[in-house]
């Protein structure tokens, strides 16, 4: 909403009127957003936070985000490059890096940056500070990524596998875990991997010593996105617009919430969970403590697709607009 620009009177009773008027007109809007006249978002408050800033653009549809030890690291998918964004400017620093095959996930681990790219079934390790590239061959369509222990681990979706990669060799050790149906999303939690298969609706959880699938889990329609806090895993499912809540000691889902259109790949900060919601353009937040969600949902954009926690910070990415909004999870 456009707010209405107020002629300065020299006649102090006109002054104190176009005040009041202002400030009317401010309590009674139904949008809590300032729109630039391009119209992008400059400030949006709400109880699930506070846009910092406009939205940073930063390539042709990012796929990835993760924090680095001085910037947020982007994936952008179309581009097939790797940018940086320095929270201390809120805009993207230095020239991308070149990382081809569709890059789609990224994390950070073991010094690195890592980077999987679907159409090449490779992992690429970046060194942050040199820039020097190490290509890792993996499975067949590989998606998610993530640190454990002395250990990375990486999904391949269309050979339904999980692998584990050395950090000190840069190469993947033992088997092919087979797990369910197109692995998406990987993380280390609970002293076991979790995986989200999109195709059969489950999660594999695995032990990481003996390398086996201890359970597998139901939930709901095509789970992709995946993240641990509160004592407790959590998973988006994109066509059931819930996110579930499972108890580690139990396997068991103990909550069923429902979000925005479409939530993708969330993540756990600050005792909320952070859903980014694709096909509404919204972030809804989540109290651990009370399973509820927490105002309205927070508009970063025509889509907002990956989250990632860094820097006091929670980042949206909208592969729809080119862009990464910064949000105030305090605000």
């Amino acid at each position: 909403m456009k707010r209405p620009r107020w002629t300065v009177s020299i006649v102090g009773l006109v002054l104190a009127a176009g005040v009041g008027v202002l400030l009317f007109a401010l309590a009674s809007s139904d949008n809590d957003s300032a729109e630039r006249a391009d119209g992008g978002f400059v400030a949006t408050r709400t109880a699930a936070g506070q846009v910092v800033g406009a939205p940073i653009p930063v390539g042709h549809s990012p796929s990835g985000l993760a924090p680095g030890a001085s910037v947020m690291w982007v994936a952008n998918e179309a581009d097939e490059t790797l940018v940086g964004i320095d929270p201390a400017l809120n805009d993207v620093v230095g020239e991308p890096v070149h990382v081809g095959g569709r890059p789609r996930h990224l994390t950070t681990g073991a010094g690195s940056v890592w980077v999987s790219s679907l159409d090449s079934d490779v992992v690429t390790r970046i060194d942050p500070a040199g820039r020097r590239r190490v290509s890792i061959t993996v499975g067949d369509s590989p998606a998610g990524v993530a640190p454990a222990p002395a250990s990375m681990w990486v999904v391949n979706q269309d050979d339904d596998t999980v692998m584990r990669i050395d950090p000190r060799t840069s190469r993947t050790v033992g088997d092919p875990i087979r797990v369910g149906e197109t692995p998406t999303t990987v993380i280390f939690a609970a002293e076991s991997i979790w995986v989200s298969n999109v195709d059969d609706d489950t999660l594999s959880r695995i032990n990481p010593r003996s390398k086996r699938v201890m359970k597998t889990i139901r939930v709901g329609d095509q789970p992709l996105g995946l993240a641990a806090g509160g004592g407790s895993i959590w998973v988006s499912n994109r066509e059931d617009d819930t996110v579930m809540r499972i108890d580690p000691a139990t396997n068991r889902v103990v909550r069923t919430i429902r979000v925005g259109d479409r939530p993708l790949y969330l993540k756990v900060a600050e005792q909320a969970v952070w859903v980014p919601n694709s096909g509404d353009g919204t972030v809804s937040r989540i109290d651990t403590e009370t399973n509820r969600r927490v105002g309205r949902p927070l508009r970063v954009g025509r889509s907002a697709d990956r989250i990632a926690i860094g820097f006091g910070s929670v980042w949206v990415t909208s592969a729809a607009d080119g862009t990464v909004t910064r949000i105030n999870a305090q605000g």
